[in-house]
């Protein structure tokens, strides 16, 4: 009996490890859909964290850079 305990408790420690390999390898990742600077600036801007004049300035100063 005590060895089937131990069988059980690999098998599920291989599933997991199986799993959590599965996931990271399919799932979308955090850094691969990165948004550019003036997409995050937009949304700063649409979501009302900023002002107008304060997103022109830091716009204009990214796509100045952007440029370069």
């Amino acid at each position: 009996m005590e060895f089937f305990g131990f069988s059980f408790f690999c098998t599920l420690l291989f599933a997991g490890v199986i799993f959590i390999l599965l996931y990271e390898l399919f799932s979308p990742s955090k850094d691969g859909g990165k948004e550019s600077p003036l997409d995050v600036l937009r949304k700063k801007y649409a979501s009302f964290e900023m002002s107008t004049e304060a997103y022109e300035e830091r716009r204009e100063v990214l796509e100045r850079d952007l440029k370069k």
